[in-house]
């Protein structure tokens, strides 16, 4: 069984300022807080994004490098450090007004302020279940080809815990992972998200897991369908999950009316192609030719403004998972730990494996340890990182 690793998605043509709100990292309402769950307010000035982190060396974003030098770091409502952003995690950026790219095939830049890593669902693994996904706490977990794994590989998961980055899909109660963080040790606490179904006086489904809310010490008015973060106790009890804190996912109240756009991630609700919600967010796409197949679940990217804090739509397109597996990593910094004989490298933390098809800029560039480098990899059918592309920065 092969590997699974890092969904990325990495587009270079961005506009002037831009709000992502990317997958399943959504901006909580009013059970907000201030650990992973919540999310940035706009001041109507600089950038906004949400998304996976596709590139390193300052972080990659949505097509926009992202100098995070200055910037403070938050995981999961704690203090962290630059050194924590990898391949594949969520993350939110508060940032400067976005510069567009120079050249042809650049990336968009913006210097980062704020940046907060979420994550979306942790627990045990019951089950490994086919060549694509596994099981956590009885829901399923949907990989690609390049989702990213800290250690190991997809046939290692069996048992372990994992903290897993990624984007819910609401029609089949699953997670489409964009990175898998392994541990033997168990966590102090799990967490689940989704749509709230089934709502009792003290319990609600999240998928097939039953949810007892009764003692959790924070929580917003409960209703069905409901888009939810869920902390729970790591053991079940009388075949129920007990909730210590439930945030609902609203992020209507977030959005600046000044705000361009852009949104990448699933339709969380689906009203008729003129208005439906995006990971949450209301989408007005009555004034635009939209393309078949809209319906909830669906992946899609929105481009717009705020008008009255909704989205009207200027584009939407379908994004299917041949795309995203197509996209590559990109990495900026120097060269280390050089193997000519292993034809391999390190760059930010990852080794890198060259081969006679990689593209070098200049052509008769030679490698060596603490070259300045931009470099442009895929993902191998082995798992390991494979430059496309090496050229040299001045």
């Amino acid at each position: 069984m092969q590997s699974k690793k890092q969904n990325p998605l990495t587009q270079p043509n961005r506009r002037h300022a831009l709000l992502a709100l990317l997958g399943s990292t959504l901006l909580p309402g009013c059970g907000g807080g201030g650990d992973g769950f919540a999310g940035l307010s706009s001041g109507g000035t600089g950038s906004f994004t949400n998304g996976v982190v596709v590139g390193l060396g300052s972080i990659i974003v949505n097509g926009i490098r992202y100098d995070d030098a200055g910037a403070t770091v938050t995981s999961q409502g704690g203090p962290s450090s630059q050194a924590a952003l990898k391949l594949g995690m969520v993350v939110a950026i508060q940032g400067s007004a976005v510069t567009p790219p120079a050249t042809a095939g650049a990336l968009a830049t913006a210097t980062a302020t704020q940046i907060t890593i979420a994550s979306e669902w942790k627990g045990r693994v019951d089950a490994v279940t086919g060549a694509d996904s596994f099981t956590v706490l009885g829901q399923t977990v949907r990989v690609l080809g390049n989702t990213v794994y800290s250690s190991g590989t997809l046939a290692d998961l069996a048992g372990r815990y994992v903290e897993i980055y990624g984007f819910l899909d609401l029609v089949s109660a699953s997670l489409q992972a964009s990175r898998v963080e392994v541990s033997s040790t168990p966590p102090t606490n799990f967490r689940l998200s989704g749509r709230v179904a089934h709502l009792s006086a003290s319990t609600f489904k999240l998928g097939s897991a039953l949810i007892d809310f009764a003692d959790a010490s924070e929580k917003p008015v409960m209703q069905n369908d409901m888009l939810v973060r869920v902390e729970l106790q790591t053991r079940p009890v009388a075949g129920a999950w007990a909730a210590t804190r439930i945030v609902a996912v609203d992020a209507s109240a977030h959005l600046e009316n000044d705000a361009e756009v852009e949104i990448e991630g699933s339709i969380t609700a689906y009203t008729s192609n003129a208005r439906f919600h995006v990971n949450g967010i209301a989408i007005d796409a009555s004034r635009i030719t939209l393309p078949a197949g809209l319906a909830l679940g669906v992946r899609v990217e929105v481009h717009g403004s705020v008008v009255r804090g909704e989205v009207q739509a200027a584009r939407v397109e379908i994004e299917d998972s041949d795309t995203l597996e197509a996209k590559e990593y990109e990495f900026h910094g120097l060269i280390s730990s050089l193997d000519t004989s292993a034809q391999t490298f390190v760059i930010r933390g990852y080794t890198v494996r060259y081969e006679a098809a990689t593209v070098y800029e200049p052509t008769r560039l030679t490698l060596a340890n603490s070259l300045d480098v931009e470099v442009k990899a895929r993902i191998d059918t082995a798992g390991l990182l494979v430059a496309t592309k090496i050229e040299a920065q001045h």
